[in-house]
């Protein structure tokens, strides 16, 4: 028998268990916390191709499995029971609490004489969708346990400059739920920033006049659908591992220019008008190139 194979049978073995007993809420950890024993991998590798007897190689390969074991059972996100949750605040009481759902409601009322609206969203992780029109300015739905978002708007005579942020805190050893809802006055013409970390966003922006659009993600799934009611919008989206789609009316002209690292593109309809990463699809004489 490969002494190989005997080591990643070990590892898979350990995985599989620690992820059933993950499963039966026996054990909780986060998958930031696994992330964090990368550097195992290297030791494991380096333990196969030393000079060494295969029964020594095992028994290291068991000794490196057992401390990244215990290592992983000692990190502060690593709990006996996956509902053991706490919510440290950076404020005022430093006891650790159960965190409660924490739903809200936000809505602000629509001022006639308001032409352009600027949303700044510091969205966190969590389920995020933009999908219906208010006869509010927005209207904010949230479901979840991960504190409270804040929210502050200034006057800017005809323009009005929305911030909403999760207020400051810690979260350890939880389990996160945050799902929220937006809904957003058709009237103004809108600029939207929003910034998520690993999350997914659904963005039906088809009723509303998008000038600006930026989304700063991390491992994110983007939806996004443009609609015809402004005739230029800007759209720029940075993120990390993310799925991303945007919807843009077949008879509007669209470019595209893309920086990724080891990403897939999918451009049907367009070609590439330059050495740059760049693409256009143009209306009625649209034309492609391999």
């Amino acid at each position: 028998m490969k002494t190989k194979n005997v080591i990643w049978g070990l590892v898979l073995v350990l995985i599989g268990t620690l992820f059933i007993l993950k499963n039966m809420d026996v054990i909780y950890f986060s998958w930031h916390s696994i992330w964090k024993l990368w550097p195992v991998v290297l030791v494991l590798i380096g333990i196969a191709i030393l000079p060494i007897k295969n029964g020594i190689k095992i028994i290291l390969t068991i000794v490196a499995l057992i401390i990244a074991t215990v290592i992983l059972i000692m990190s502060p996100n690593f709990q006996g029971r996956s509902d053991n949750w706490s919510f440290r605040s950076d404020k005022g009481n430093k006891e650790l609490v159960e965190p409660a759902q924490t739903d809200q409601q936000i809505s602000e009322a629509f001022d006639t004489s308001i032409t352009s609206t600027a949303l700044n969203f510091d969205a966190a992780a969590g389920n995020f969708r933009i999908v219906q029109t208010t006869d509010e300015l927005f209207e904010f739905y949230r479901e979840g346990n991960v504190g409270r978002y804040i929210y502050s708007i200034k006057d800017l005579g005809d323009r009005r400059e929305i911030s909403i942020e999760l207020e400051e805190g810690r979260l350890r050893n939880i389990e996160l739920r945050n799902k929220v809802t937006m809904k957003l006055n058709p009237n103004p013409l809108w600029d939207l920033k929003i910034d998520v970390g690993a999350a997914s966003l659904d963005l039906d922006l088809s009723s509303f006049r998008i000038n600006k659009l930026n989304i700063n993600g991390g491992a994110s799934s983007i939806n996004i659908k443009i609609g015809k009611l402004q005739e230029e919008s800007r759209i720029k989206i940075d993120s990390g591992a993310s799925s991303i789609k945007i919807e843009v009316p077949e008879a509007f002209a669209c470019e595209v220019k893309t920086s990724t690292v080891l990403s897939s593109k999918d451009l049907k309809g367009f070609y590439r008008v330059s050495d740059e990463p760049m693409c256009r699809k143009t209306f009625p004489a649209a034309r492609r190139t391999s």
